[in-house]
């Protein structure tokens, strides 16, 4: 189990044996190198009298080429990497017989500068959290079936490390950009054939540590009977810059993820370059049934009904005889009653503190995100005098006061949320100051 916090993410794994297995299939790795930060995780079968895993032998060939190879484009270094190890496995396998049939699954992750690119070979899979939603950004369960059909092609495509003497893995193009508090999971099939999509939902949503939530995933697996090794990667992202989230999922060959997932349909194909786009719609039995040419009949009837109503109710029907109006003479029948003045007091534009209470793994910017108020504000405001820590952090369990006046954020702060934007606070709040304050105060309260 490794768990740690980076200036941007923080990181954690673990990874257990399944029931039927006394030796642990799978292997993971994690690592900064001249690419960019690397997770890796890798399922092989271990069969023959071999000694060497097949799993741990693959990651090992692609940390090998990801520390000793830069590659400018971070999608091509990803590719590259799988090529490689592909290839060293395959010939590693044909020289010693005793390395019986490897077909190796794996699922890999590259962060450079705060933008990920992902692919999966395999029975391994790739899912994104953005705080409400479980996405598949990359998945193959077709491979399970498909690795059982032997051919005598040396030179065709395999669909897993080692199977084949070629391989043509996907990597996205276009990196995936996260926000805060976004989530990239790594997983093997430990994990995505034993547990639903609700479950992992639960698990991810809650504020528990990424430690915690990881040893969460496993144990699930593990008490629903997975037969298989689980391996799970979670990575959690902060302090972004980012204002808007992009991603786009992988072809994805494979019929499910984990129990409970909705079907992915491809919507765009781009023939110029050979690269599939897709993206994740709901199966809605809704639209399937408006396309009967029953129900599509009766709403046209319906429709054709309704327009034929609505002339006749304009046109035609006119219930009510004309009435004549006398005009007014009495002046005093003119005069009208003064409007009651409404008065607007400043009290009435300053919105109200927010109390909020720390939760465990609070930071300044999941509170930032949350209220769009600068964390200088919050430290320096009145009724938060003493509840920090030493480094003036929050504390967990403690309740602060949010002084939502300083929001960025129109529906907290109507009035005034214009004055701290991103543009004049810093993207990084570096411009809050007593000044940037004293100055508001003067020209608004």
């Amino acid at each position: 189990m490794a768990n740690k916090k980076l200036k941007n993410f923080e990181y954690a794994n673990h990874t257990v044996s399944g029931k039927s297995e006394n030796i642990n299939s799978d292997d993971l790795a994690f690592f900064e190198c001249i690419n960019g930060f690397v997770f890796i995780i890798c399922d092989g079968k271990i069969s023959g009298s071999s000694e060497v895993k097949p799993s741990a032998l693959t990651t090992e060939r692609l940390k090998y080429y990801l520390e000793n190879e830069y590659v400018e484009n971070p999608s091509d270094a990803v590719y590259n990497a799988l090529v490689y190890a592909n290839g060293f496995i395959y010939e590693y396998a044909r020289k010693n017989p005793e390395f019986n049939d490897p077909r190796v699954s794996c699922s890999i992750l590259l962060i450079r500068n705060n933008e990920s690119y992902y692919c999966v070979v395999g029975n391994s899979t790739i899912s994104f959290f953005n705080g409400k939603r479980l996405f598949v950004l990359a998945t193959d369960l077709d491979a399970k079936g498909k690795s059982k059909e032997k051919t005598d092609d040396a030179l065709s495509e395999g669909f897993f490390i080692g199977e084949k003497q070629n391989i043509i893995p996907e990597v996205n193009r276009e990196p995936l950009i996260a926000l805060n508090d976004d989530m990239i999971m790594l997983g093997s099939d430990g994990l995505s054939d034993v547990v639903t999509e609700k479950q992992v939902l639960k698990i991810l949503g809650d504020p528990m540590p990424v430690q915690t939530k990881v040893f969460r995933l496993t144990d699930m697996a593990v008490h629903a009977g997975s037969e298989d090794s689980i391996t799970v990667q979670l990575i959690a992202f902060y302090n972004l810059n980012h204002t808007e989230r992009k991603f786009v999922p992988l072809t994805l060959k494979g019929k499910k993820f984990i129990k409970d997932v909705n079907a992915r349909r491809k919507v765009k194909t781009d023939d110029s370059s050979g690269e599939d786009q897709t993206s994740q719609k709901e199966h809605s039995p809704i639209i399937e049934n408006l396309k009967k040419p029953a129900v599509k009949y009766t709403l046209l009837a319906l429709g054709i009904l309704l327009v034929a109503y609505m002339f006749y109710d304009l046109f035609l029907y006119n219930p009510v005889r004309p009435v004549k109006f006398e005009p007014i003479t009495n002046q005093e029948q003119l005069l009208e009653e003064p409007d009651e003045e409404v008065t607007v007091t400043l009290e009435n534009k300053i919105p109200d503190d927010h109390i909020y209470t720390v939760q465990s793994g609070d930071n300044w910017s999941r509170i930032y995100t949350q209220f769009g108020v600068c964390s200088w504000f919050i430290r320096n405001h009145p009724p938060n005098r003493g509840k920090f820590d030493s480094a003036d952090n929050p504390v967990a369990g403690s309740r602060i006061n949010i002084p939502v006046v300083y929001s960025s954020r129109r529906d907290l702060n109507p009035d005034f949320y214009q004055e701290f934007s991103i543009e004049k606070t810093g993207t990084r709040c570096e411009n809050a100051d007593q000044e940037f304050l004293d100055n508001f105060k003067e020209n608004h309260l």
